[in-house]
């Protein structure tokens, strides 16, 4: 198996910037020694820079250098064959810059109009940044995308409510594997979720979380708060009637509905997650003002893997190595986004949570 030498430690940090950005000796000494797992001096430094000029990979300009197009295209058939052996955080970040420009459009319909957390990745550390100085994160554009990479943003989570809404844009069921279910029932516990929704003629859209869970989303036509609707009674909070409760009932409603057809597998109390660990959560607590969700077409920051759309009738196929970015986007170029939400009547869906809640 071929061994990742310390040029290619070089090129990784290197491939990671932005086009044409140059960087100090110093900076590139200090990546290549963490990386490396030992330290080494400006002259072993210089040597390596020196020797990936005369190869024409890397440039030199007033003592600072910056990786070359022909190093690019180098390292962009090099890392698959020691990514094993990389800085596991800076190749996410130099993925998310590969992968990104071909999905930008469509995630931008996600984060348009609305506030936006970032996860920022650096090595053995990620940051969820969720303002810049006093003001809330927004991302308008494709060039906003770019930015956000080149200061190691590849993780992308909008709030579920348009800037000064008082009501969620979307329903979210986010399903949340704990550790001890296996993949066989998560499906399950999804396909019965889905289920449910449709017999109340809502087809929702599925997605991949990009690590160990699902979410279905859906799209309600205008409506208001059911005029007999009260919030459904929770030991652990004193609850106000709005439509954030009322959507995190849904949620609750659907998980009782779905706990009778797969029974002992699920569970909508967000306890510790020790203490769920052979449950499948369906998780109400990001349904609130100022709650966030990973954005369809989203790399997840732990995993590398993209929150990909997935058809229902792929599901029990599905296997993560599938959401790995550059086959998602070689399905993309197919298929285009196939996140499509389809605003739905809930009126009949919204009957049964109101009587539910009383209960």
């Amino acid at each position: 198996m071929p061994r990742a030498t310390p040029e290619d430690h070089v090129l990784t940090s290197l491939a990671i910037k932005r086009l044409g950005k140059f960087v100090d000796l110093e900076h590139i000494k200090e990546k290549v020694s963490r990386d490396a797992g030992r330290k080494f001096s400006d002259e072993e430094t210089r040597k390596l820079l020196s020797s990936l000029v005369k190869k024409n990979m890397v440039a030199e300009r007033n003592g600072e250098y910056a990786i070359t197009e022909e190093g690019r295209a180098y390292f962009e058939k090099r890392w698959r064959q020691i990514q094993e052996e990389l800085n596991p955080d800076y190749l996410k970040v130099y993925r998310a810059r590969r992968y990104y420009p071909h999905v930008v459009d469509t995630l931008l319909g996600f984060l348009r109009d609305r506030w936006v957390s970032v996860f920022r990745l650096f090595t053995g550390r990620a940051w969820l940044q969720r303002k810049i100085g006093p003001k809330y994160i927004r991302i308008r554009s494709a060039e906003d995308v770019k930015k956000w990479i080149d200061v190691h943003g590849i993780d992308f989570v909008p709030y579920i409510h348009g800037i000064g809404r008082d009501r969620p844009d979307w329903l979210v069921i986010d399903l949340d594997a704990g550790k001890n279910v296996s993949p066989r029932d998560l499906k399950r516990v999804v396909e019965a979720a889905h289920e449910v929704l449709s017999e109340f003629g809502i087809e929702p859209a599925l997605k991949f979380s990009g690590s160990r869970g699902f979410q279905l989303w859906a799209q309600f036509k205008d409506h208001g708060l059911p005029a007999e609707y009260v919030p459904k009674r929770l030991r652990t909070e004193h609850r106000e009637r709005n439509m954030f409760s009322f959507y995190a009932d849904i949620v609750r409603f659907v998980e009782s509905r779905v706990s009778e057809r797969c029974p002992g597998l699920t569970t909508s109390d967000a306890v510790k997650k020790e203490m769920r660990v052979d449950k499948v959560l369906f998780d109400a607590s990001i349904i609130k003002p100022m709650g966030d969700v990973r954005a369809p077409y989203s790399m997840h920051f732990k995993t590398g893997l993209i929150s990909m759309p997935v058809k229902l009738s792929e599901l029990s196929r599905f296997k993560p190595e599938q959401a790995d970015p550059e086959r998602v986007v070689i399905r993309y170029q197919k298929r285009g986004n196939e996140f499509i939400l389809k605003p739905a009547d809930g009126e009949e869906l919204f009957k049964s949570v109101v009587k539910w809640c009383k209960l």
